[in-house]
């Protein structure tokens, strides 16, 4: 996130908040084909709402925050929308290979898309962390969105930098395989934490199953000792801040379920919400 501890953590609780209130007021009136669409209203909404909060508040100037979400239906069709470099992966049931679904809108993701730097020098170079596109700093974001075809056992792994910028791809693909799903976020955020895990990590692991079934999930909040987060919208703030992990978890059978991944530099926010 980008203000300081306060802006940071001001900008995903305002941005979890608007992604949640802009889905349920538009929850049964867009059609199964318009998830994506629907995100992106969202993400504008929530874009919308931190900047102004942060040209209200002088203290808040210039705060944001990256966020990423999956919009799932129980017949399969979902959607991603993301802005900054948190990532959406797709693991297919019986495949061997991870799928990375979203692109970093960051310095050495757009290099890369220009083909003016490897993968393996991303990992490396000196700008590394630095973000093109994020949401409440400006007055108007653009967000990127695209819809999936998931089939029953497929994964969609959600996460912040803290883990995707510490382990290889090729790690994450071993390890979000596990199951349960909820072992395999264990071993991703301890994965992040043995390499050395700078930055915050925030693991999101939902599995399709069935049409009857909807999507179940694992989840999973981790940061560096003395740092607090906060699981579930409106979770208290004042959370144990001595906790090194925390976990949330929807009912395995609901009609279709958005996660949301709002990540901030010192503080985590994370929300489920049900699509009607």
């Amino acid at each position: 996130g980008m203000g300081g501890h306060r802006g940071g953590a001001t900008a995903s609780r305002l941005a979890v908040d608007a992604v949640g209130e802009a889905l349920d007021a538009d929850a049964g009136r867009r059609p199964a084909d318009a998830l994506a669409e629907a995100l992106v209203l969202a993400v504008r909404a929530a874009n919308a709402r931190v900047h102004a909060e942060s040209l209200r508040d002088p203290t808040l100037q210039g705060m944001g925050t990256t966020l990423v979400a999956l919009l799932a239906r129980p017949d399969g069709r979902a959607a991603v929308a993301h802005v900054g470099d948190s990532r959406a992966y797709r693991l297919r049931a019986g495949a061997a290979a991870i799928e990375r679904v979203t692109e970093d809108h960051s310095v050495v993701g757009e290099l890369q898309r220009r083909g003016l730097l490897t993968a393996e020098e991303a990992e490396t170079h000196p700008r590394r962390n630095e973000i093109l596109r994020s949401v409440g700093v400006d007055a108007e974001v653009e967000v990127d969105a695209l819809e999936l075809a998931l089939a029953p056992g497929d994964r969609v792994l959600l996460c912040s930098a803290g883990l995707c910028g510490v382990i290889s791809d090729a790690e994450i693909e071993v390890l979000a395989a596990r199951a349960p799903a909820s072992q395999a976020v264990d071993a991703l955020v301890a994965a992040a934490n043995a390499a050395g895990g700078p930055d915050n990590v925030t693991v999101q692991i939902a599995v399709a199953h069935a049409a009857s079934a909807g999507m179940g999930d694992a989840a999973a909040i981790a940061r560096t000792d003395g740092e607090r987060a906060l699981t579930g919208a409106g979770a208290d703030a004042g959370a144990d801040p001595t906790a090194r992990a925390s976990r949330a978890s929807a009912p395995a059978s609901v009609a279709a379920t958005v996660a949301l991944v709002a990540l901030v530099a010192a503080l985590l926010a994370f929300a489920w919400a049900l699509w009607h």
